[in-house]
């Protein structure tokens, strides 16, 4: 036999498909892990990036560092505060059923909205500050050795989760930085 004879039969066509075939499954499976990792990304955010700090949250390790006691005292005292110096409990319901009818309106009245959403914001602030006045009222009655205690417990809550990967790291809250850093 002779060199031309002993090649194998020319199947045109049928290995080219087969690569194309491998090629376009290769391909969309790359597009796939792609659009999976893009829509991660645009959910959750890059990686290390938390969700911003909800404002009603920031004082929580100041919270969690207290003792049960102090924190049912400055509590009570925010309550009978808040009793006298912010709307009444019935008076924020009806704040949820005025915007329950503005928003059902027809036409929509985007004033109306936005006048209810500023009380509403407006008592958050009032709340806030009077929390704010009370916790520093308590800091401040404190002994120089019970601040530091209260320090120390503080810095231990915000070290507590060092090493926890979907906490922040050492010092952090997220959405804020400690001057140490």
């Amino acid at each position: 036999m002779d060199a031309q004879q002993m090649q194998k039969p020319d199947k045109k066509g049928s290995p080219r498909v087969w690569v194309r075939v491998v090629l376009v499954v290769s391909l969309a499976l790359n597009l796939a892990v792609l659009g999976v990792v893009v829509g991660a990304v645009a959910r959750f955010g890059a990686p290390g990036d938390g969700p911003p700090a909800r404002a009603d949250l920031v004082g929580g390790a100041y919270t969690r560092a207290l003792s049960p006691a102090d924190r049912r005292k400055i509590g009570r005292q925010l309550m009978r505060d808040q009793n006298d110096a912010l709307p009444t409990r019935s008076t924020r319901a009806g704040e949820y059923q005025n915007m329950l009818a503005a928003l059902r309106a027809q036409p929509f009245d985007a004033d109306t909205v936005n006048a209810i959403l500023q009380r509403q914001r407006d008592f958050g602030h009032k709340r806030a500050e009077l929390g704010h006045k009370l916790f520093l009222q308590h800091l401040s009655d404190m002994s120089a050795a019970d601040r530091s205690a209260y320090a120390d417990r503080l810095e231990q809550g915000l070290n507590r989760h060092d090493g926890d990967k979907k906490r922040p790291p050492s010092g952090h809250i997220r959405g804020f930085r400690l001057l140490a850093d």
